[in-house]
């Protein structure tokens, strides 16, 4: 082939979701709420949002939803997954526990998304790090910039990440709220019998765990 017939080939990124589970969520409540469980197309979406059902934006808003699990496709057009209606109805009920559950499986959907938060270790990386990172695999550097900002506030609706950027841990099973039920009177210690020795000691324990820096998992670049 000449070098006049060459032709240069657009770089693609890998596939991950443009915009965030948080972002998702609330147009999957919208269309939730003018849809619920029907099927539907690209334009009645689109109409629902009041956006161009044919922008590359609105596709790729499409392929985000299908990615986190919250729209699926087939034959007869779009519609709302079993997770995007619990994680609906959790919200609506105030069920804080299944809504957090869904909330982690929903940006776990992404293979991506997954295997970054699980490389992460106790700490949320810096931005420009994160950024970094995707690029050396291969994303675009607009692309890098968009994913990483999905997955950071993905992370934070999800509960993972508290305010100090650091990871909690995955929440898949939550425990059940401790329901405290009023003590027997008999079985109660009366004050002047408790021995305190023990309380003390790990009182002390605790100020020594106290005083080691915690260690983070660096990201690998």
């Amino acid at each position: 082939m000449s070098p006049a017939a060459t032709v240069t080939r657009k770089r693609r990124s890998p596939l991950a979701p443009a915009y965030s589970a948080e972002h998702c969520f609330d147009v999957t409540s919208r269309l939730h709420k003018k849809i619920g469980d029907h099927v539907f197309d690209q334009a009645e979406l689109a109409a629902v949002l009041g956006i161009s059902p044919g922008a590359s934006t609105t596709d790729r808003l499409v392929s985000s939803l299908r990615q986190f699990g919250l729209l699926e496709k087939d034959d007869r057009g779009l519609t709302l997954t079993e997770r995007a209606l619990v994680l609906v109805t959790a919200k609506a009920s105030g069920d804080a526990s299944a809504f957090r559950i869904a909330a982690l499986e929903t940006v776990d959907s992404s293979p991506v998304f997954k295997a970054l938060r699980e490389s992460f270790g106790a700490k949320l990386p810096p931005t420009d790090a994160l950024v970094s990172r995707l690029a050396k695999s291969g994303f675009t550097a607009r692309s890098a910039k968009q994913t990483a900002s999905a997955l950071i506030e993905s992370l934070r609706f999800s509960g993972v990440v508290d305010g100090d950027d650091n990871i909690i841990g995955d929440l898949e099973n939550l425990p059940e709220p401790v329901v405290e039920t009023p003590a027997d009177e008999s079985a109660i210690t009366p004050i002047d019998r408790v021995d305190f020795s023990e309380v003390a000691a790990n009182e002390e324990q605790v100020e020594v765990n106290l005083s080691h820096p915690r260690i983070d998992v660096p990201l690998e670049g």
